[in-house]
């Protein structure tokens, strides 16, 4: 008897043990946890963000005391809330940014494989509700995370690969749909607009032929004309994808056949320009530049949002066919293609 009360007594001093080396904060954030299991909807919610919460406080208190269970239950908590606010609120929330980073603090390549791969399908549901709004950069990037975090990211890559074809079809899709309409009415905005579309649609295809041949029979319509598409596109729902595609901020239209060539340029850009002939260059098929020959510009300084029309400059002949007029001056650069 006395052996068994040895043996008890043994038990207890081991569970007491164990239970002083768990924080208060965690016993209590355990405790919630597995209320949890047994609740339904409200009270269930309330439950796992008082978890969330005591798991948290642990952590700030313990920072170099975590234990296996405690970051588990903290990142299965974290994405729950996470979950919440998307399915409730906005993709845009400021919470769902804290608890992402909540969560990445943890989700070490080391976590459970299910918490890893919960996590990247969370991702994917924020990243469709990116592409939902058509903010198609943001969803892009927020599939690639999802694909770095996943256990297994075979279906993530699809669905990456799913999103891409399917805005570079739709993106040349409207480009087509814009070519005609600017060749039938004439509508110089209309091949202006169809440029932008097939230019978007290449940055996510770059490869397809259909495209890159619209985008050719585009830069011969659109030579004379300015390639404005702030001015034709609008309600830019993806701004930072936008400045990819609306990468000059300086214009240009040309007219000529050769040697010399008859210029228009608008200054888009944040200072005004110096004006000078050596800043011009045509470039042949083949990436030979040649300099366009020394002339005075007037006016001599182009301010910002102003523009000069009919400068006429001359080139060498290029052994080869013309392929673009560029004007490059210091941090400076835009070009016009031919073809």
């Amino acid at each position: 008897m006395r052996k068994i009360g040895l043996i008890i007594i043994g038990l207890t001093a081991a569970a007491f043990i164990v239970s002083c080396g768990l924080s208060s904060y965690e016993q209590r954030g355990n405790s919630s946890y597995l209320k949890a299991q047994k609740l339904k909807d409200y009270e269930k919610r309330m439950a796992q963000k008082t978890a969330y919460t005591w798991y948290q406080k642990a952590l700030q208190a313990h920072p170099d005391k975590v234990s296996p269970t405690l970051r588990s239950r903290f990142i299965e908590m974290s994405l729950v809330r996470a979950k919440m606010v998307l399915d409730e609120g906005s993709s845009q929330s400021d919470p769902i940014r804290f608890f992402m980073a909540d969560i990445e603090k943890f989700l070490t390549p080391d976590a459970a494989p299910n918490l890893r791969q919960e996590y990247a399908l969370f991702l994917i549901q924020l990243a469709d509700s990116f592409s939902i709004k058509q903010n198609f950069q943001q969803a892009l990037s927020t599939i690639d995370k999802a694909i770095s975090y996943a256990a297994d990211p075979s279906s993530l890559v699809q669905k990456k690969q799913s999103l891409v074809g399917s805005v570079a079809k739709e993106n040349y899709e409207l480009a087509s749909v814009e070519f005609e309409n600017g060749k039938q009415n004439k509508d110089a905005d209309a091949l202006v607009r169809a440029e932008y579309y097939d230019n978007m649609s290449l940055l996510f295809d770059a490869t397809n032929k259909d495209a890159l041949a619209l985008l050719s029979e585009l830069h011969k319509a659109n030579l004379s004309t300015y390639s404005g598409y702030l001015k034709v596109i609008e309600n830019i729902q993806d701004s930072a994808l936008f400045r990819k595609v609306n990468k000059f901020d300086i214009l240009l239209a040309v007219l000529g056949s050769g040697p010399s060539y008859t210029v228009s340029m608008y200054n888009y850009s944040y200072n005004p320009l110096r004006m000078k002939s050596e800043n011009f260059f045509i470039v042949d098929e083949n990436g030979t530049k040649y300099k366009a020959a020394e002339k005075k510009i007037d006016p001599e300084i182009l301010d910002q949002e102003r523009e000069i029309k009919s400068l006429t400059l001359s080139f060498p002949k290029p052994a080869g066919k013309v392929a673009k007029l560029i004007y490059e001056n210091g941090p400076h650069y835009t070009e016009k293609c031919f073809y």
